[in-house]
């Protein structure tokens, strides 16, 4: 659960540097997130875990245009499933809407 809880704290902290224009933490975005999803197979996050993955991954979606224009890390390979991979595209209205998380907060 500690391993769950720390991933999530520092994706968190990413997606509030993310507001800023250039994050130097973009590439690691979509690893970063994986990791986090790969856990939540094995691992049930508690409320406050969920919250904080929940606000960082509609900050991440919100703040998308600070994306850096030279970023092309999207992995075709990926389902849509797993936004994550998909940045650029989504950066570019090219990502189908339904797969990405609520920007509102439901919390």
């Amino acid at each position: 659960m500690k391993e769950l809880e720390q991933k999530v704290e520092f994706y968190d902290f990413v997606s509030e540097d993310f507001m800023a224009p250039d994050c130097p933490f973009s590439y690691s975005i979509p690893e970063i997130r994986q990791e986090i999803d790969d856990l939540l197979i094995i691992i049930t996050p508690d409320s406050k875990s969920l919250m904080r993955l929940n606000r960082a991954d509609r900050d991440i979606i919100a703040f998308i245009d600070n994306l850096p224009d030279d970023y092309d890390e999207d992995d075709p390979n990926q389902p849509f499933e797993r936004w994550w991979w998909h940045l650029k595209a989504i950066k570019e209205d090219r990502f189908p809407r339904k797969f990405l998380p609520k920007l509102q907060d439901k919390a």
